[in-house]
C-alpha cells in the first residue's frame, strides 16, 4: 500500500498544470531464527526472514505527452537493532555468504543508513526510459524470476545462487537505459559504469575525483526481458571489470581488484493460475589481469510457488558447480505464508545448503571439522505498507 502525501504541481513557464505524487511504501520483515553453520549453531530473534525491511520514497511527474519523470530511494533498515540502523553496530566478522545471508557480517553487525538502497532519477516516455543513479542490475532480476524467494532465507542468494563473482547487486554512478516495449512484451535493458582508476598511468587517466568514485571497476550489463500474459523471461550478460583497478576500495564493487567478472544468466518462469513454475541457469566467471581463471561456476534453479487462498506454498531447488576444483553444492528451499491481510502475513522458511564446494564461507566461526552442510529456518512476521 502507498501513502500519498502531495498530489498537483504547476508547471509556471507553460501556463500547463502537470500532476506530481510523492508516495511512501515499504516492507517490515522480522521473526525467530536459527541457524547451523557447519556444526556452528545459533537461534534469536532477527530480520529479512523473507523480504528486505526497506522504506521507498517514490515520486512522478507527469510531464505530457506521454513523458514521465520519476524518483525512487530506498533505505534497507534493521527492525530489529537501534544499533545497527545507527550505523554503530560492528561488524562482527566479513564471511561471505554467512550466517546472516548477506555479502559481509552477521545480520546483527550490519549497519543500516539512510538511503542505503537503490537510487534513481528516470525520465520516461515514447523512446523508452533512461535513469541514473545507483541502479539494481539485472544479476538480481535474473536471480528473483527464478524462485520465489527472493534474497532471503531459502533462495541460496550469494551461497548457491545469485551474482557471488560481481558481489553487488548495485553499483554506484551508474546509468541505465530500458527500451520501450515490442514484439508483444520484449524490452531490452542496458547499464553501463565507467571505470575511475586514480593508479593508472597517467595518474590522472579515467579518474575525476569531483565524481567521488576512486579506483571503481567498470560495469556493463546487457538484458532482454519479456514480459505478458503468464510469462515472465530474462537472458543477461553483466561484466564488471577491475583489470585496472589496482586496490578494491569500498563501496565501489570491485569483489577483487584486477578481476574482470562476468554473469550470464536466463531465467523465467510462467503462471498457471494458482501455480507458478520457475526456473533458472547462471554462469559466474573471474579472470585475473594474469589469465588465472579465479572462480568458474555454474547453478540450475527449478521451483514453484502455489496460492490456495490464503495459504502460499513454495519450493525450490538449486545445485552449483565449481568447475575448478570438480565439487558441487546443494539446496533446498521450502517456504509458507499465511496472509492475515492483503500486506500481512505470518511466514516459515528453511533452506539447507549441502555445501561440498564451500561456496558458503565460515571465515570467523569455530565450525565442526567435516562438516559442511548449512542449515537457516525461522517464522516471522512480515508487514507492508
Amino acid at each position: 500500500m502507498k501513502k500519498t502525501l502531495i498530489a498537483i504541481a504547476a508547471l509556471a513557464a507553460t501556463g500547463a498544470f502537470a500532476q506530481s505524487t510523492v508516495t511512501i511504501d515499504g516492507i517490515i520483515d522480522a521473526g525467530y531464527v536459527s541457524y547451523d553453520m557447519k556444526g556452528a549453531k545459533v537461534g534469536g530473534v532477527d530480520r529479512n526472514l523473507t523480504s528486505t525491511s526497506q522504506l521507498n520514497f517514490r515520486v512522478a511527474s507527469d510531464l505530457g505527452g506521454g513523458m514521465k519523470a520519476t524518483w525512487r530511494s530506498e533505505t534497507d533498515f534493521v527492525p530489529t537493532s537501534n544499533g545497527a540502523n545507527q550505523g554503530t553496530a560492528a561488524n562482527v566478522t566479513t564471511a561471505t555468504g554467512g550466517i546472516g545471508g548477506g555479502a559481509t557480517g552477521l545480520t546483527s553487525g550490519t549497519a543500516s543508513t539512510f538511503m542505503n538502497g537503490e537510487q534513481e532519477l528516470a525520465l520516461a516516455g515514447g523512446f523508452g526510459r533512461v535513469g541514473f543513479g545507483a541502479i539494481n542490475n539485472t544479476a538480481l532480476t535474473a536471480h528473483g524470476y527464478s524462485q520465489p524467494f527472493g534474497t532471503a532465507i531459502g533462495s541460496g542468494f550469494r551461497a548457491t545462487s545469485g551474482s557471488a563473482v560481481t558481489g553487488n547487486v548495485r553499483n554506484d554512478n551508474t546509468l541505465q537505459y530500458t527500451s520501450p516495449a515490442f514484439a508483444g512484451g520484449f524490452k531490452v535493458n542496458f547499464i553501463n559504469r565507467k571505470a575511475q582508476n586514480a593508479s593508472a598511468s597517467p595518474a590522472t587517466a579515467n579518474y575525476n575525483a569531483s565524481l567521488g568514485a576512486q579506483q571503481q571497476a567498470s560495469v556493463n550489463s546487457l538484458a532482454a526481458l519479456y514480459n505478458a500474459g503468464p510469462i515472465n523471461f530474462v537472458a543477461t550478460r553483466d561484466v564488471e571489470d577491475a583489470t585496472g583497478v589496482n586496490t578494491a576500495t569500498t563501496g565501489t564493487g570491485a569483489t577483487t581488484a584486477g578481476n574482470r567478472n562476468t554473469f550470464t544468466a536466463l531465467a523465467g518462469n510462467y503462471n498457471f493460475g494458482a501455480a507458478t513454475v520457475m526456473a533458472g541457469w547462471q554462469a559466474n566467471r573471474a579472470v585475473a589481469t594474469t589469465g588465472v581463471v579465479a572462480t568458474d561456476r555454474t547453478t540450475t534453479t527449478l521451483a514453484v510457488n502455489y496460492v490456495m487462498g490464503v495459504n502460499t506454498f513454495m519450493g525450490a531447488i538449486q545445485r552449483a558447480n565449481n568447475s575448478l576444483l570438480g565439487t558441487s553444492s546443494s539446496l533446498l528451499g521450502l517456504g509458507y505464508e499465511y496472509a492475515l491481510s492483503k500486506t500481512t502475513a505470518l511466514t516459515a522458511r528453511y533452506e539447507r545448503i549441502g555445501d561440498g564446494a564451500g561456496f558458503a564461507t565460515t571465515t570467523g566461526y569455530a565450525t565442526t571439522a567435516g562438516n559442511q552442510d548449512r542449515t537457516r529456518m525461522g517464522v516471522g512476521l512480515r508487514v507492508g505498507f
